[in-house]
């Protein structure tokens, strides 16, 4: 009790800033990025325009947040000391080199000269991959260096975010791929990849939670939310068991037995809890960022 008084008393409270748009921005923006950058790999025309869209999207709903999304072009403005203009940069880049890289597959385009087998498709596809990655990971750089909110500012913030975007391009690719009918080639390696993955976050969250449970008074708030307030049931159940836990549970053989094969409405199952998962991670890191005492 005495502890409870003291946090109230040094003045900790939960950031407001940001609210449901950006929550649905850093899901959307990460998932489609995700999605780009596992078609990228597949060579997939279909499911990587789709990616590059979700991106897209998911940026206006971050614009809608501004308040004003005609001045938009101010988050260009800093890229040198900002992290969030640096990302805005990575946006712009990746829907400018992913919608040149996949132009010349589109019917009607292919006399376009970066096509595949040439060296400026080449480039211009690790390009559009790299920047992929920085879209995927970047977010997480937003919220880590963020002494003012401790809980944020760990160097796992970004590798958690970076794990669960390429997570969710995963998913979203192979419930595209069986929702189109049949895939391409042999789909097994990237539903193993998926639960070394899903065991990566998995390690990753439960260790970022464990280091703040000893950390400064407001990281120690937020584990508080996370684990004893009315946001438990969406972490433990949401996050952990139906969206990390579970889905291991469904597909663990792949990772158990190279030749094992796993029901497909379980491995349908497994992709939508894991993605829900992921949205409920990003909602909760955003609603339970709790500020340090000023004094």
């Amino acid at each position: 009790m005495v502890e409870r008084i003291d946090e109230l008393l040094v003045g900790i409270r939960p950031q407001r800033e940001w609210g449901i748009l950006v929550v649905v921005y850093l899901f959307l923006g990460g998932a489609g990025a995700g999605l780009y950058a596992v078609s990228l790999y597949m060579d997939r025309t279909f499911e990587a325009i789709l990616g590059l869209v979700t991106v897209a999207v998911g940026t206006v709903f971050l614009l809608f947040d501004l308040g004003r999304p005609e001045r938009f072009w101010r988050a260009f403005m800093r890229p040198g000391t900002s992290w969030i203009s640096r990302g805005t940069f990575f946006i712009a880049l990746l829907l400018a080199a992913g919608t040149l890289q996949v132009a010349p597959s589109i019917p009607g385009l292919e006399f376009l000269p970066w096509g595949k087998g040439t060296m400026f498709g080449w480039i211009l596809k690790a390009s559009a991959g790299l920047l992929a990655v920085m879209v995927m990971t970047y977010t997480g750089f937003v919220l880590s260096p963020s002494p003012a909110i401790p809980f944020w500012n760990s160097p796992l913030v970004p590798a958690i975010f970076l794990g669960y975007s390429l997570l969710a391009g995963v998913d979203l690719f192979l419930l595209l791929e069986r929702a189109l009918g049949p895939g391409v080639g042999n789909l097994m390696v990237l539903e193993r990849f998926q639960g070394h993955l899903t065991l990566v976050c998995l390690a990753l969250v439960v260790l970022h939670v464990g280091v703040m449970s000893v950390r400064t008074v407001a990281a120690r708030e937020t584990v508080r939310m996370l684990t004893r307030s009315h946001y438990a049931v969406l972490f433990f159940v949401g996050v952990i068991l139906a969206g990390l836990v579970a889905p291991l549970i469904l597909t663990g053989t792949l990772l158990l037995d190279r030749n094992a094969e796993v029901a497909v409405h379980s491995l349908i199952l497994a992709g939508v809890m894991r993605l829900s998962g992921d949205y409920l991670f990003r909602y909760l890191m955003v609603r339970t960022g709790c500020y340090d005492s000023i004094i």
